[in-house]
This record gives C-alpha cells, sequence and structure tokens, in this order.
C-alpha cells in the first residue's frame, strides 16, 4: 500500500472483493453513491442544509446573499481533498459523524459565518444526518442506475415476446412435455411479471427523520420552545423529496426501505427464474447462441459456447439476495431507543446493489446473445404428437363419450406417438366427420392456444 498526500493508492489486483476489483469498470456508475466518499458528501450536504433551515426558521440569524454562496459552494464543490481531512479529523475522534460536523466547523472558523459554527448539527444525533444520506442514496442510485438497467431488460424482454409471439414451442410441465405455446408468449409472461413489479418498487415511498436523541426532539424544544420543532422536522425532510416520519427512536425504523429490499429481491427472483428457464431452453437447443470470435468457452472443449451470462446472473442474484434478505431480518429491530449494529449492517448495501446491478447487466448480454433455433423448435414439436391428448380427450368430452379421459389415457400415456398414430385412433373414434376431420387438421404446431393474442392483446 502505498500513500501520497495521505491518500491510499492501489490496484485492482489488491482489492479483497471483485466489487473493486475486476468488476470495477462495471459498477462506476455506483461509486457516486455508494463510495465512502459519497458517503460523507451526502453527510456533508444534510448538515448545511440544516444549518441553512435553521436560519430560514429564525432560529439563528439570516445569511447574507455572500454566506448563502459561501454555503453552497461547500456542498458543490466537495472533494477528495475535503473527504481525506474528514478522515484524518476521524482518527482523532473514532467517531465518523463528529468527524463531518468537526470538518464542517473548521470549514467555517474563518468565514463571516463563524458565530454559527456551534450551531451545526445543533440537537441533532449522528442517525439524524445518516438517515437522511442513506434514503438519498438509496432513492438516486436507484433512479439513476438500477431502474435505467432493469428497464432496459424490460424492453428487450417486451421486444422479444412481439417478434416471436407466433413461433410454436413445447410446453414443459414436471420438465414432461406438454401442451404446446409460444416463445414469444413465455417472453411475455416475465415481461408482465417484471413490468407490475417495477411500478410497484418505484411507487414506494423513501421515508426520513430528524427528531433528535431519542426520537422526541428533547433539546430542541428545551432550548427553543417558541419553535415548532415538529413542522420544522417535516419541512425539512420534504425538501430532499423524502416522506416525513415524526414517530421514532434514535433512529428512523427501517420499514420503507426494508419494503423496497423486499420488492428488490421479488425482481431478482423474476430474472432468477427467467435465467434458469433460458438456460434450460438453450440445453434444449430451443435458442441458438451468438459466437464471439475471440473468446473461449472452454479450455478443455474447444467447440463450446456457454450461455456464461445467464449463469453468471443467476449467482450474483443469489449473492444480492442474501444481502437484502439479511437486511429484511436484521434491520426490523434494533435494541430499546438504538444499538449500533445497523451501522454495520448499512454499510454494505453498496454491495448488494453492486450485485443487483452486476446481475442486470449480465441478463441484458445474455438476452441479446440469444435467438430462436426454429428448426429445432419445429422438430421438437413433430416429434411429440403426444401433446395433442389434451385436445382429443376434451373434444370426446363433449361428444357423448363417457369415458373420454380413460381412452385418451389408454392410448397416449408414457408413449410417444407420431402424426400417423393420432390419425389412426382418430379415425377410430365414434365421431362426426366434421369433428374428426377438425381433429385431423390439428397439429403440435398450431395447438397454442391464445398464445399469440395474449401478447398482442395485454401488451
Amino acid at each position: 500500500m502505498k500513500k501520497k498526500n495521505n491518500e491510499p493508492t492501489y490496484g485492482i489486483e489488491e482489492t479483497i472483493t471483485p466489487i473493486d476489483g475486476r468488476n470495477k469498470h462495471k459498477l462506476q456508475s455506483l461509486a457516486p453513491y455508494f463510495s465512502d466518499f459519497a458517503l460523507n458528501k451526502h453527510r456533508v450536504l444534510v448538515e448545511l442544509k440544516y444549518l441553512l433551515a435553521l436560519s430560514k426558521h429564525k432560529v439563528i440569524r439570516k445569511f447574507t446573499p455572500s454566506e448563502l454562496v459561501l454555503i453552497h459552494r461547500l456542498i458543490n464543490t466537495f472533494s477528495r481533498k475535503d473527504y481525506f481531512e474528514i478522515r484524518e479529523i476521524e482518527k482523532e475522534t473514532n467517531h465518523d459523524m463528529k468527524a463531518v460536523e468537526e470538518y464542517i466547523k473548521e470549514k467555517l472558523k474563518k468565514t463571516s459565518l463563524k458565530d454559527v459554527r456551534e450551531m451545526v448539527h445543533f440537537g441533532l444525533t449522528s442517525d439524524d444526518t445518516n438517515n437522511i444520506a442513506y434514503a438519498l442514496i438509496i432513492r438516486d442510485s436507484l433512479a439513476k442506475v438500477i431502474f435505467p438497467e432493469i428497464e432496459e431488460i424490460l424492453e428487450v424482454v417486451k421486444d422479444s415476446a412481439k417478434r416471436y409471439k407466433k413461433i410454436a414451442m413445447l410446453g414443459r410441465t414436471h420438465g414432461q412435455t406438454a401442451a404446446p405455446t409460444t416463445l414469444g408468449k413465455e417472453y411475455f409472461v416475465y415481461y408482465k411479471r417484471l413490468k407490475l413489479e417495477i411500478e410497484k418498487l418505484r411507487n414506494l415511498e423513501m421515508k426520513a427523520k430528524l427528531t433528535g436523541n431519542v426520537g422526541n426532539l428533547n433539546a430542541h424544544k428545551f432550548v427553543y420552545p417558541k419553535i415548532n420543532w415538529l413542522k420544522f422536522s417535516e419541512d425539512f425532510i420534504s425538501s430532499f423529496g423524502l416522506t416525513p416520519e415524526l414517530i421514532t427512536t434514535q433512529i428512523l425504523p427501517y420499514d420503507s426501505l426494508i419494503a423496497i429490499f423486499n420488492k428488490l429481491i421479488t425482481i431478482n427472483n423474476i430474472l432468477l427464474g427467467l435465467c434458469k428457464d433460458f438456460w434450460m431452453y438453450i440445453m434444449l437447443g430451443y435458442f441458438k447462441q451468438k459466437v464471439v470470435k475471440k473468446e473461449v468457452g472452454s479450455t478443455a472443449l474447444p467447440h463450446k459456447v456457454n450461455p456464461i451470462y445467464f449463469e453468471g446472473a443467476e449467482g450474483g442474484f443469489d449473492v444480492a439476495n442474501a444481502f437484502l434478505e439479511m437486511y429484511c431480518r436484521k434491520l426490523p429491530y434494533s435494541r430499546l431507543q438504538r444499538d449500533l449494529s445497523d451501522s454495520t449492517v448499512k454499510r454494505s448495501f453498496g454491495t448488494a446493489l453492486s450485485y443487483c446491478l452486476l446481475s442486470y447487466q449480465s441478463v441484458n448480454v445474455a438476452l441479446k446473445r440469444v435467438e430462436p433455433h426454429a428448426e429445432k423448435l419445429h422438430q421438437d414439436l413433430d416429434s411429440h404428437w403426444e401433446v395433442l391428448s389434451e385436445a382429443i380427450q376434451n373434444t370426446l368430452r363433449t361428444k357423448g363419450y363417457n369415458d373420454a379421459y380413460e381412452k385418451t389415457k389408454q392410448f397416449f400415456r408414457g408413449k410417444n406417438r407420431n402424426k400417423n398414430e393420432i390419425k389412426i385412433f382418430i379415425e377410430t373414434l365414434k365421431l362426426k366427420k366434421s369433428d374428426k376431420k377438425k381433429l385431423l387438421n390439428l397439429s403440435p404446431e398450431n395447438y397454442t392456444g391464445y398464445a399469440g393474442e395474449l401478447v398482442e392483446k395485454y401488451e
């Protein structure tokens, strides 16, 4: 580890996790939200906005135009140098939030704002600042990084559903051959599920609080009893576009964050299912994979093109969900008015979102590397005429056969039937000529129900 101007420098080869190592280039869009630099930048933002709010509500004197410019400059120009100044202070305080407070006071010390330095962090506890900072980080990272990546998947899946809505495909239930569907309709199932859950995630509220040491604004009311601190708190939280929560302990209950994590788990599980299904479709030969000339599929078997992006996404979702599920178990409870164990957990939020993002990226690549193998799809359908047993037995039910199910079961169950055998069987049935003709015109390729129409109608 080398240091220059107190700043640690290291290469990706020295990192412990692949997030900051081999995958760092894929996660640059999350760095402005989940790095330690980003957390401290957001803390400085909240603290200085609080100081501005104190002035606006006449708790402290009115700031001059030049002082307002100075405060906004401190917010907008926060740099690596500023970050490392905070870290140096933290070496003495052994308290990250106190280090931020002292950093701001030091910045105001030689300005006309020196008389209000002691009002920095007035009446607050660390979580008043931290919960707002994390709320902004989660909200903005979802809006600017996570949603765009998921919605790209959504568009690819929707486009494929439309393009392949008429391509017949053998269905499989319990791993066995079943009634045919269309490839596009199976894409469409994932599209509709994803679209609904993304909309739900977008509509979840992000709560935050400014309520003091145990949630009662004790110091605020005691020192300035004439100020309506409840309204101040609501107005301050609302100014960030967040939902105010006044009923808290020292910390904001994590319920709104947990709702977001649970929704991400649901989205991830839907995509996890997609990855597994598409992996099996590739195995069955229903998809052809794009061959990239310089890539290698296997060190042992040069012929292979492996579905590595579906597999990589699957593993990434498992890791992401492990973190997200842990948050949902851990964060609902904090001992009495507060314990600090949640602080350690919150610092891993970026890890969970990083594995989500890596997996979304992999799904996007994977989906763009597959296309239907029309010949194989047709071949598989033509090899399994027995899947028409459903159509035949339900027809017999309506034509006076009391043993419709048993008759078709006896002929079909456990047997692979071809076109000619089906024809012979239909000819033996006691049906009108028109009914026989209808059955004889049936094939696995055209027995797809409303599959195509479902895609068109509910797009």
